[in-house]
């Protein structure tokens, strides 16, 4: 029996393990060692084993080998990058059907403006200058609250405007849709409500956008954590620094 490959490597799955506080060093010998001398099957069970302690899913939970490698991508990004201040929550599958109030009890937040989404954005205008630059790219993910909504107008003025005044493209250059379905999956990884700015597959070409009511109006946010009910919280001032996000203005409060 062949086994199948993973997303997640072993340095960064024994990375993993310590994070969590579990003997990395002895399981990753483990490992190691029993590659050489115990069945496929039976590595692959006890990697299996390990990967859901690591993500503490709720007993019972049914997650495929897609969505386990997508929540270890997310989680290993988290602690790569010195979040101290993250915060793993697993939600009831009704998540979705629950009001904003009933979501951000659940989380323990104190506001539902807590809560955040991340929406990946394409430029359809977006014209190749030179070499790259996040300034000047042809795809954003942006972390808006639930409780506000985006202003397309003020995202294209405020991406023109990163550019010095030199540089910048004529305003024609710029008209900002959400992405396809098949760009989302591409370049984040993850699938609707689970999106998380965390290990992202093109993250070296989706730059952050935070909304700049985030940073002046809380403290801490949650976010989707690489699983629909999975959610992420982390402190807004972390956040920025862990993404090196953009913090602009385009966003209103919804009525």
């Amino acid at each position: 029996m062949q086994v199948p490959s993973y997303d997640l490597n072993l340095d960064e799955l024994c990375f993993g393990l310590s994070t969590f506080g579990l003997p990395a060093a002895a399981n990753c010998n483990l490992i190691r060692s029993s590659s050489n001398s115990i069945a496929a099957d039976t590595l692959e069970s006890r990697i299996r084993a390990l990967e859901c302690d690591i993500i503490g899913a709720p007993e019972g939970k049914a997650i495929d080998s897609n969505e386990h490698a997508a929540i270890l991508r997310a989680r290993y990004d988290v602690e790569k990058k010195k979040c101290y201040s993250a915060s793993w929550k697993w939600v009831p599958s009704n998540y979705y059907d629950m009001d904003l109030e009933q979501r951000a009890k659940l989380l323990g937040a104190h506001s539902k403006m807590q809560l955040c989404k991340a929406l990946l954005f394409e430029n359809k205008n977006f014209s190749v200058v030179g070499d790259y630059d996040r300034r000047n790219s042809q795809f954003y993910l942006v972390i808006v609250q639930y409780g506000a909504e985006i202003i397309s107008k003020s995202l294209e003025v405020e991406v023109r405007a990163l550019l010095p005044l030199q540089e910048r493209l004529e305003q024609s250059k710029y008209e900002f849709r959400l992405a396809s379905a098949d760009d989302n999956n591409r370049l984040t990884g993850y699938v609707k409500n689970s999106v998380t700015p965390f290990g992202l597959l093109g993250k070296e070409t989706v730059p952050i956008i935070l909304a700049s009511a985030i940073k002046r109006e809380i403290n801490f946010m949650f976010m989707g954590g690489g699983h629909v009910d999975l959610k992420l919280g982390m402190a807004v001032q972390e956040f920025i620094r862990a993404t090196n996000a953009f913090v602009l203005d385009i966003s209103v409060t919804r009525s």
